[in-house]
């Protein structure tokens, strides 16, 4: 027999029908889900290229305040501020192009099917768009209600969202008056113009609620309010969460609008006065962090602050999907922060090192005992060694050679180590030997390092100068320097004549002279320093704060008040002076910070990549980032390369704002759900299924799946509901008015052009409209419910686990009696 002669389905506009057969069927239904995810990968470019356009940004002067006194100089001398605001407005933004992103495959299988069948009306396109509208506000709301924890999460623009939801109910009505009640079965052309029109009403209508038009001037409040709070901030003390905090306000300037264009303004990268004053925080909280390190970590967090439109959730889940997205970048950052740690005044790391710098010997002495100490984290272990070096003071002459390790566990504060002296040793003043520390071993998760005094001078010190008198206590100098980005000053104290071995207290306080307590310095009252058994010689450390400021040099004194009950007093130098000098290199460390800054964010941005680095992360498992790729992804990414590879050599969204790749973006996606179209029309005439059916069931599963994902993350990973339910109403609308709108006017219009009119049987489609419209009002009470009634938590998310299993289940019920009752009067008819 031959192959016509069994061909009992019909080609397609692209694809020819096999012979029916089980295994051919098999063949088109694995091609169809691997068309899904070709369209999937086809609309993440498209949808980069409409987050490049809708980014777009102009430079608008910043108007001076009104009221505030200034004089002519001043005024003169001010330089003129600028602010960056968005061309396009989040929510007509996100019902035009990040719709049509969105519902790209489902209006244009509309279009392609009705203008495929010579300008006839036809089951699958129509189907598809309300079955995907069905599958996403029952189905992905589900999903959402239940992946949000005990918390609740909100709706923010609810006034945005109450209008989409009326648009959305009153959309299929639209439809089912225009099938059933006015002209039944016809669709006049100005019934297709007024269905395409409604989609600018709600533009508009919609813009109006979200710039709030008919209020002024709150704009200028919301700027003073936000200064205040920044200024406000920077009163805090240092903490870790100062950090978040920071970057919280910075990222709510987003919401900002401006006042003269209702606009909402927004600078891809923070001003570098911002990043100075975030870059001190992060040194406070990550002291051992590059520049580089630092910029990943601000560049992470300003990104995850960062409202996202839902177009960034989508083109997230695809990229997961295909195995393109980058995971390195999140738990690099991550693993900083896991790593390098502080809390406050306790931290993390462990420092360890010689108590003196100097320990006093005599020549009748025997022995010699050193401390090593520890300092911050103190639930560490690790191992030190340390070994004698000769000086002037000789080995097998003065004093024994010794090595020795020393194992430190958690919680113990020093040990203490005895050095033997030769006796009789011809000892003459300032000979000296030294003792090294060194690190041996440590726990992979601690960070133990050495401290200055890391070298121990053991030393018969020269008095002969010193006048008669007991001994004494006093500074080593009478000034010190240091770094602002030093993190510490370290002033020394010794204590002069006499073989003064018992334990001596030294009381010791700060006092400001040009620098300020607590804003340069951290100030000391009532301070100890403890002279114990053979130390010479000590030191005093004071918190030096870095404000990442390029100033003036500042100082503050130290001085030594009283001394504990022994035969020492205070010495002539009773009082240091620390200068504190600006790091010469602070401004250029900024600066790099911030550029590097600039450059991990547009990294962590998708759609920045250029035609070079477009087809390298095709090729690569996660795009590039193999070192977190698991086999998983490498099988993802197998099955995905055909298509990656192919959509690759698509202009970037770089190139002249994005047009460029939305356009063939747009052609690629239209190819793709031709093929589609054809290949669910073959297969669901090979196994018995009407268009309509498959329609509702396989196409809008396959195009909605990675909304459903997108939905996901958003939903956990948003403070709100916005982006994971607040958009499906819109989403819904814009797929009847655009969907059924076209192809409507081109196929009304071209009838009227001969004078006959464009024919839509009601039947199916007005049934299944009309199911639908019943059960999304009965998801909207539902959803109302949730949001008022403290039972559910009062959030459109989450909530207690009870109340939130069972709304799940009830969206999920209404999807499948859709379904249930659409397919039941296919059937139904046919039988009749």
């Amino acid at each position: 027999m031959s192959y016509s002669a069994n061909l009992t389905c019909k080609h397609g506009i692209l694809i020819p029908a096999l012979e029916t057969t089980p295994r051919n069927a098999i063949l088109y239904l694995a091609g169809l889900f691997y068309c899904f995810l070709g369209i999937a990968i086809a609309a993440d470019i498209f949808m980069c290229s409409i987050e490049q356009i809708t980014s777009a940004t102009r430079k608008v002067k910043r108007q001076k305040k009104i009221g505030r006194l200034v004089s002519k100089e001043d005024e003169e001398g001010e330089e003129e501020e600028f602010e960056y605001i968005r061309i396009w407005n989040p929510t007509v933004a996100n019902l035009t192009l990040m719709a049509l992103g969105s519902s790209a495959p489902e209006i244009l299988l509309s279009i392609i099917e009705i203008v495929g069948n010579g300008f006839k009306a036809g089951d699958l396109g129509p189907g598809t768009i309300v079955g995907s509208a069905a599958f996403n506000l029952f189905c992905i709301s589900a999903i959402c209600v239940f992946a949000v924890g005990q918390a609740t999460k909100r709706i923010e623009l609810y006034r945005v969202f109450m209008v989409t939801a009326f648009f959305g109910t009153f959309a299929y009505i639209w439809v089912f008056l225009v099938l059933i009640v006015i002209t039944p079965n016809v669709v006049d052309v100005w019934e297709a113009i007024l269905t395409l029109l409604f989609f600018i009403i709600l533009v508009v209508i919609s813009y109006a609620v979200d710039a709030e038009i008919w209020k002024k001037k709150r704009a200028t409040d919301l700027h003073e309010e936000l200064e205040l709070a920044q200024q406000d901030g920077g009163k805090e003390d240092d903490k870790p969460e100062k950090l978040s905090s920071e970057i919280n306000k910075w990222a709510s300037t987003f919401s900002l609008t401006h006042e003269d264009t209702n606009a909402d303004v927004v600078d891809a990268v923070p001003h570098l006065d911002t990043v100075r004053r975030w870059t001190r925080t992060i040194s406070q909280t990550y002291p051992s962090l590059s520049e580089e390190d630092q910029a990943k970590i601000l560049a992470y967090r300003v990104n995850r602050r960062l409202s996202h439109d839902r177009l960034y959730y989508r083109i997230r889940a695809v990229r997961q999907l295909s195995s393109s997205w980058r995971k390195s970048e999140e738990e690099e950052v991550q693993k900083l922060e896991k790593l390098e740690s502080t809390d406050g005044g306790n931290k993390k790391k462990t420092i360890v090192e010689f108590s003196a710098r100097i320990y006093r010997v005599d020549s009748t002495d025997e022995t010699v005992s050193l401390k090593i100490v520890r300092k911050g984290n103190m639930d560490s272990k690790f191992t030190v060694n340390y070994s004698t070096v000769n000086g002037l003071a000789k080995k097998d002459l003065n004093f024994l050679f010794k090595s020795e390790t020393l194992q430190f566990s958690p919680g113990e504060l020093h040990k203490t180590i005895t050095l033997q002296l030769i006796n009789a040793a011809n000892w003459r003043p300032n000979d000296v030997f030294y003792v090294h520390l060194k690190i041996q071993d440590e726990d992979e998760d601690t960070k133990v390092r050495l401290g200055a005094c890391n070298v121990a001078r053991v030393k018969m010190p020269d008095e002969s100068g010193m006048m008669l008198g007991g001994p004494i206590v006093e500074f080593v100098k009478p000034n010190y320097i240091v770094k602002e980005n030093a993190g510490f000053a370290r002033s020394f104290v010794t204590r002069r004549g006499g073989k003064l071995k018992e334990t001596l207290r030294v009381h010791y306080e700060t006092e400001d002279v040009t620098a300020k307590q607590g804003e340069d310095y951290t100030s000391v009252k009532d301070g100890i320093i403890t002279f114990e058994g053979q130390e010479y010689e000590k030191y005093i450390d004071i918190d030096i704060i870095d404000d990442k400021m390029d100033e003036k040099d500042e100082a503050f004194i130290v001085e030594l008040m009283k001394v504990g009950a022994g035969e020492a007093t205070i010495g002539t130098r009773r009082k240091t002076t620390i200068t504190i000098i600006s790091d010469d290199n602070v401004l250029k460390n900024i600066t790099n910070v911030h550029k590097l800054m600039g450059h991990y964010m547009r990294q962590l941005r998708p759609g920045k990549a250029t035609w070079k680095e477009q087809i390298l992360n095709a090729v690569s498992v996660n795009a590039g980032d193999l070192a977190n790729a698991t086999v998983s992804d490498c099988i993802l990414h197998a099955l995905a390369f055909p298509w990656k590879f192919a959509f690759a050599f698509l202009p970037p969204p770089t190139i002249f704002y994005g047009y460029p790749c939305f356009v063939v973006a747009l052609v690629a996606i239209g190819f793709v759900t031709a093929v589609v179209g054809d290949v669910a029309s073959i297969f669901g005439c090979m196994v018995g299924l009407k268009d309509a059916v498959t329609a509702i069931t396989l196409v809008a599963l396959g195009t909605s799946l990675p909304d459903t994902f997108a939905s996901k993350i958003a939903a956990e990973s948003d403070d709100t509901a916005d982006n994971a339910v607040g958009n499906v109403t819109g989403s819904n609308s814009v797929n009847v008015f655009l969907g059924l709108g076209l192809p409507w006017v081109i196929a009304s219009l071209y009838w009227a052009s001969k004078g006959e009119s464009f024919r839509v049987d009601a039947g199916d489609l007005g049934f299944s409209v009309t199911v639908f419209m019943i059960c999304s009002v009965l998801f909207l009470v539902v959803l109302v419910l949730r949001r008022k009634l403290a039972l559910f938590g009062q959030g459109e998310l989450g909530g207690p686990f009870g109340p939130k299993t069972l709304s799940a289940l009830f969206f999920v019920g209404l999807w499948i009696a859709y379904v249930a009752l659409s397919i039941w009067n296919m059937y139904r008819v046919d039988n009749e």
